[in-house]
């Protein structure tokens, strides 16, 4: 009768194996990262002088978005300035994924 206990044994054990798969599993990472910036002037000093500036959210320089290779950036933008706003986007990429340091996008 040791070759029931045996098998019990490995099914508990093949139990176990797919319940830690499955919880170590389930702690990906979202691929998806979702900002909200609100577009303002303000007044900063800026080498010691009062300067009006374009803020997001209250920060001048505006916000640094860290993120990995294939993950979706949303942003959503509310322009609350009396003009249209254009966007330039500065893109850090490891050399040996493009052939250069930095790449520039629009």
């Amino acid at each position: 009768m040791v070759w029931p206990a045996m098998t019990m044994r490995g099914a508990c054990a093949a139990a176990l194996l797919v319940l830690v798969a499955l919880v170590a599993g389930a702690r990906a990472e979202d691929p998806y990262h979702f900002f909200e910036w609100k577009v303002t002037y303000g007044t900063k000093n800026i080498l010691g002088t009062p300067q009006k500036v374009i803020l997001i959210n209250g920060e001048f320089p505006g916000p640094t978005i860290n993120c990995t290779s294939n993950n979706n950036i949303l942003v959503n933008v509310f322009n609350m300035l009396d003009q249209p706003l254009l966007f330039h986007w500065y893109v850090n990429v490891p050399s040996l994924l493009h052939g250069r340091r930095q790449v520039f996008v629009e």
